[in-house]
């Protein structure tokens, strides 16, 4: 999927600059800053008693043959696997939300575009998205170091994932958007 390797190619840049070695002080892993919540959903990660401490304490699961928070910064391979999914899982939360019927729709001067509105996700949760969205952009959560998520969207805003399409009557500019 060309469109959704452009998407992972711009998360990463955004997250860690590429580097697939990257670890935050908060813990986050690997050229798409992971959190262990999100390892956990993935798969690659047992959940133990707080998924959000980014201890990883439950243990690795061996997925894709990623048995700890080293291997799985060493393997770009088992790093761009997990953000294809979690990319795609992002999405799912989006439409199991009904947040999918505001893509291409303007939210508090944000143009709403799915891939935008997957960043927004991957930062905070579909849960920061939706209160975004259900308070006109008034509700722009921000992450632990002060990044709203209404910067993600803005800034991933124009790149092409293959899911929520635009309208084929939609008017659509030099780029297709």
């Amino acid at each position: 999927m060309q469109s959704l390797n452009a998407f992972l190619v711009a998360l990463r840049m955004m997250e860690s600059g590429g580097d697939y070695q990257s670890v935050n002080t908060l813990n986050f892993l690997g050229a798409y800053q992971f959190g262990e919540a999100a390892l956990v959903d993935l798969g690659y990660v047992r959940q133990d008693s707080d998924p959000y401490d980014n201890n990883y304490s439950g243990g690795w699961k061996g997925k894709n043959g990623i048995d700890s928070a080293k291997e799985f910064l060493a393997s770009e391979s088992a790093q761009d696997k997990a953000a294809e999914a979690w990319v795609k899982l992002m999405w799912h939360y989006i439409e199991a939300e009904n947040l999918d019927q505001h893509a291409w729709t303007e939210v508090g001067g944000v143009e709403l575009t799915p891939s935008g509105m997957l960043a927004a996700s991957h930062l905070m949760g579909t849960y920061s998205l939706q209160a975004f969205i259900d308070s006109d952009g008034k509700i722009d959560t921000r992450d632990p170091y002060g990044m709203p998520v209404s910067t993600y969207m803005i800034r991933m805003a124009k790149v092409e994932v293959p899911f929520g399409v635009k309208p084929a009557d939609a008017e659509t500019g030099p780029d297709g958007y």
